[in-house]
């Protein structure tokens, strides 16, 4: 078990992209397309793009990077609310938080934390004493805006704010989290995270299809066709789940997914049964999982 929670650690990916705030930018400059920023020799170039929210011109720092909008966490937060910010050099996170809301990021993640909920960024966050950049629909979701790309113009619109991304306890159903992340874990603690979400989203899919039963519970502790997941029999589902297998279970509540079409899982080394890749169709593969269908 000291393996498994170990092991799955140095999976999560780290993106690279180094310096985003090295050069300041004033209210003239922001509107100036291509503009190479300065980061790391193995990092794409980003350019700097326009952005308004309800309308005016957004006073801090935003660039497009893998065709998605960044902000500056800590310019984006105090423009929305009053916010402060902290870097901590050993965990090298980042923390912005106000009067209802408290955000983190930890360099080359692949989510924010805001309020205990977990959001998806698919790029990943970058950080650094000073600054933090995270994508701006994740941002926006957190202080209730919405988000609109104008691809002639080059530019974002953000309208609204008005309302602060309700809590984690608030969101997450107790008995689903539980169980989800439990499974997560016994079926793929050791596997990449992207891996964790994908068993996850195998879960939550199969409680969307009539085919299945409609609770997480339900799906997990399925017999009606045989045992459906061999951590039920063999006592691994009621082993506690690490940080990251709780994490990726709130990712996949919050309606992150890979997939909105796998119902299946094995693995092809150790599994015994082929009925799933005999009879259903093959979708993708991560690390030493098979998805099907």
């Amino acid at each position: 078990m000291r393996f498994m929670r170990n092991a799955c650690k140095n999976y999560v990916k780290i993106a690279v992209l180094a310096e985003m705030v090295a050069c300041l930018l004033t209210a003239s400059s922001v509107s100036i397309a291509a503009q190479e920023v300065p980061t790391n020799p193995d990092s794409p170039a980003t350019e700097y793009v326009q952005m308004y929210i309800d309308g005016e011109e957004y006073r801090g720092r935003s660039v497009l990077y893998e065709d998605t909008t960044y902000v500056n966490l800590a310019e984006f937060a105090e423009q929305m609310r009053p916010s402060r910010m902290a870097w901590n050099r050993e965990t090298a996170a980042a923390s912005v938080w106000g009067e209802e809301f408290d955000i983190s990021v930890t360099d080359g993640a692949s989510y924010i934390c805001a309020n205990g909920r977990y959001l998806w960024c698919p790029a990943g966050v970058f950080a650094g004493e000073g600054y933090a950049y995270v994508p701006l629909r994740a941002a926006a979701k957190i202080f209730g805006a919405d988000v609109a790309w104008n691809a002639d113009e080059f530019a974002a619109y953000v309208t609204g704010g008005d309302t602060i991304l309700p809590s984690g306890e608030a969101f997450y159903d107790e008995g689903d989290l539980y169980w989800l992340s439990r499974i997560i874990f016994a079926e793929a603690g050791v596997e990449p995270f992207e891996g964790q979400i994908a068993v996850g989203n195998v879960v939550l899919n199969r409680v969307r299809s009539p085919q299945f039963p409609d609770t997480i519970y339900g799906v997990i502790f399925d017999r009606a066709y045989g045992v459906q997941f061999t951590p039920t029999v063999n006592g691994a589902i009621y082993c506690s789940p690490d940080a990251e297998a709780i994490i990726a279970a709130k990712l996949c509540l919050e309606g992150y997914t890979l997939s909105e079409g796998i119902l299946y899982f094995l693995n092809p080394v150790l599994s015994t049964n082929f009925w799933v890749p005999n009879n259903r169709d093959y979708v993708m593969t991560i690390a030493g999982h098979d998805f099907y269908s």
